[in-house]
C-alpha cells in the first residue's frame, strides 16, 4: 500500500484529457472535472450532492453565470461519476437481490426505518465513525487539490445539499480558498437538536426506490426520487426528469458510494460555523422534504451577516424555470465583494 501510495504522490501533476473534461490527480485520487467560459473572469467552484454527478448541474444554470463573466468549475466528487471510486455493491444486496419480492419489501421498508429516530430525524451516532473510509473533511481537501490544480487561489464556492457541507468545512479549514459561500438547501447536521427531519412522502419514495433498484430498474428508481424532491411551485413533468436522469446516469455512477458513510462520520458543524466571517448566501426551498428549510435558517443563523434566498415552492431541487431568479441573486452576491 505504501509503494502505491508514494507513486501517486510521484504522479500527483498527472492529467488525462479527454473530449469534454479532465481527470486531475488530487489528494492522491483522481478528480474528473469541467470548466466553462474564459479562466481570466473571477472563478466560481460548485459541488453537487450526494450520490450526484457533476451532470446534475443543468447547462442553462452553468451558462448563465458564464453569460455574467465567470468562470465555472463543476466537478464529480470522489465516489460517483468518472472520479475515484471507492464503495462496491455490499454483500447484504446481493442477498436480497435473491429474496422473494414482499420479503425484500420488508426488509427494505425495516432497514430505512432503522434510519430514523423517534422525531422523524436521521438517526446519528453519538461519535461520529472511526470506520469510514473517508469524511467531508478528506472531500474539503479535494476541492482544495483541485483549486491547487487549477492554479485558482481563491473561488466563489457554491454548494447544494452534501455539497453545502463540504462548502461549510472548507469555509471552516481553509476560508483562505474562498471569495464568497453560497450553501444551498443544505445542513449543519442532521443531528442538530430541534432540527425536523425529511417527510414521510419522500421517505415512502425511498424505499419504493430501494425496491426498483433491487430489480434492476434503476432508471425508475432515480426518476421516482427526482419527482419525490420537488416542490408545487415548478410541477416536474416525469418525460423531462427521465432525461436528466439518463444524462447524468450516462456519465457514469456508483449507486453503492460511501458519501453518506462520510456526512455519519463527520462531526457537526453548528456552534463552529460562528467562525466562518466570509460573505454568506444561504439558498433553500421552502418546501424541501428532504433536508427541511429551518436547516438553512439553522446555517445562516450561525453565520455572522449572512443573507438568505428562501426559494418559496421550491423542493430539494433547483428548476429550471427557477434558474433565472436565482442566478441573479448569486451573481449579485459574487460581485458584492467588489462594492
Amino acid at each position: 500500500m505504501k509503494k502505491i501510495l508514494i507513486t501517486i504522490l510521484l504522479f500527483s501533476s498527472f492529467s488525462v484529457w479527454s473530449e469534454t473534461g479532465e481527470l486531475a490527480n488530487v489528494n492522491n485520487i483522481d478528480i474528473w472535472w469541467e470548466g466553462y467560459g474564459d479562466k481570466s473572469n473571477p472563478p466560481v467552484l460548485m459541488i453537487m450532492g450526494l450520490n450526484a454527478n457533476c451532470r446534475y448541474w443543468d447547462q442553462e444554470f452553468i451558462d448563465e453565470i458564464v453569460n455574467d463573466n465567470f468562470y465555472v468549475v463543476t466537478f464529480d466528487n470522489r465516489d460517483v461519476g468518472k472520479s475515484t471510486l471507492f464503495g462496491e455493491e455490499p454483500f447484504v444486496m446481493k442477498v436480497l437481490g435473491f429474496m422473494p419480492s414482499f420479503i425484500q419489501e420488508y426488509l427494505i421498508n425495516a432497514l430505512i426505518d432503522m434510519t430514523l429516530d423517534e422525531e422523524g430525524g436521521f438517526r446519528m451516532d453519538e461519535e461520529p465513525s472511526t470506520e469510514a473510509v473517508y469524511d467531508l473533511g478528506d472531500m474539503a481537501l479535494d476541492v482544495v487539490g483541485l483549486l491547487d490544480h487549477l492554479n485558482i487561489d481563491k473561488a466563489h464556492i457554491v454548494g447544494v445539499s452534501m455539497g453545502g457541507m463540504i462548502a461549510q468545512v472548507l469555509a471552516l479549514d481553509h476560508p483562505e480558498r474562498i471569495l464568497t459561500l453560497t450553501p444551498v438547501m443544505t445542513t449543519p447536521g442532521f443531528d442538530t437538536e430541534g432540527l425536523s427531519g425529511p417527510s414521510q412522502s419522500f421517505m415512502e419514495a425511498m424505499k419504493k426506490s430501494f425496491i426498483l433498484n433491487l430489480d434492476g430498474r434503476n432508471e425508475d428508481a432515480s426518476v421516482l426520487i427526482q419527482m419525490a424532491q420537488t416542490g408545487s411551485r415548478f410541477p416536474p413533468k416525469e418525460s423531462e426528469v427521465r432525461e436528466k436522469v439518463k444524462r447524468i446516469e450516462s456519465h457514469g455512477n456508483n449507486p453503492y458510494n460511501l458519501q453518506t458513510a462520510a456526512v455519519g462520520a463527520s462531526p457537526n458543524r453548528l456552534n463552529r460555523l460562528k467562525e466562518i466571517r466570509l460573505p454568506t448566501l444561504v439558498v433553500h426551498g421552502s418546501e424541501d422534504p428532504l433536508v427541511p428549510l429551518e436547516h438553512g435558517l439553522a446555517v445562516a443563523g450561525q453565520i455572522e451577516g449572512s443573507e438568505v434566498m428562501i426559494m418559496e415552492g421550491i423542493g430539494h431541487e433547483l428548476p429550471i424555470e427557477f434558474i433565472p431568479e436565482l442566478t441573479n441573486r448569486l451573481v449579485s452576491h459574487f460581485n458584492s465583494i467588489n462594492n
